[in-house]
């Protein structure tokens, strides 16, 4: 997506930075995990949707994956928010790509539930599944499948988003045809991601 490291790594600094402040807030109080996890959303599309850095126009749309009720995406699909980022760059090239994510807090830890939970995600895309990890300091990231009941190593956010901006965290095909932003479609390709993977997970249990 970028290239340059230079630009790449202010515009990760600056998301993260925005997200781990967040964090670090919400972490204070009482609030449970899906709360954070919807305001770290709403953060990303209220501060970084369709503005301009270092000459590339980055647009962001995200959704939190219900998790009550009959039809809850959660426990097929193992994800608490989705979210796509598109770079443009001066010439008009653009890429886009979605990112499934799972969000435990550190003082809350379930890392059982969490293998699992990664590893549904990874049924749908192993390249761009991670999982979050908040702290009183902000966001620790865990790629899914270095997820471990021992242990896992973890990256910042910053370096996190910086990996999403230099294509090596991301998956291109987890992006809604048409144009970018528009909900209806990312609706309808979460359902279908949900659907397909719960028929998987029935299979699996046959």
């Amino acid at each position: 997506m970028i290239q340059d490291s230079q630009s790449r790594g202010e515009i990760a600094k600056a998301i993260a930075t925005s997200l781990d402040e967040l964090v670090q807030e919400r972490m204070r109080g009482l609030v449970e995990e899906p709360d954070i996890t919807s305001r770290v959303g709403q953060r990303l599309e209220d501060r970084f949707n369709n503005k301009v850095f270092s000459g590339y126009k980055v647009r962001v749309i995200s959704e939190t994956i219900t998790s009550h009720g009959s039809n809850s995406l959660e426990r097929p699909m193992g994800t608490d928010l989705y979210f796509a980022v598109s770079v443009e760059d001066a010439q008009g090239n653009e890429t886009s790509k979605g990112i499934l994510i799972q969000a435990k807090r550190e003082d809350r830890p379930d890392w059982g539930d969490l293998v699992e939970q990664c590893r549904r995600m990874m049924m749908i895309t192993k390249k761009g599944s991670v999982a979050w990890i908040y702290t009183p300091e902000g966001i620790e990231v865990i790629r899914s499948q270095d997820i471990d009941q021992r242990q896992a190593a973890s990256v910042s956010s910053s370096e996190f988003f910086d990996r999403v901006l230099k294509c090596e965290i991301g998956d291109r095909r987890k992006v809604p045809r048409g144009e970018f932003g528009d909900r209806r479609r990312l609706k309808s390709m979460i359902e279908t991601l949900g659907a397909k993977n719960a028929v998987w997970l029935d299979l699996e249990k046959r």
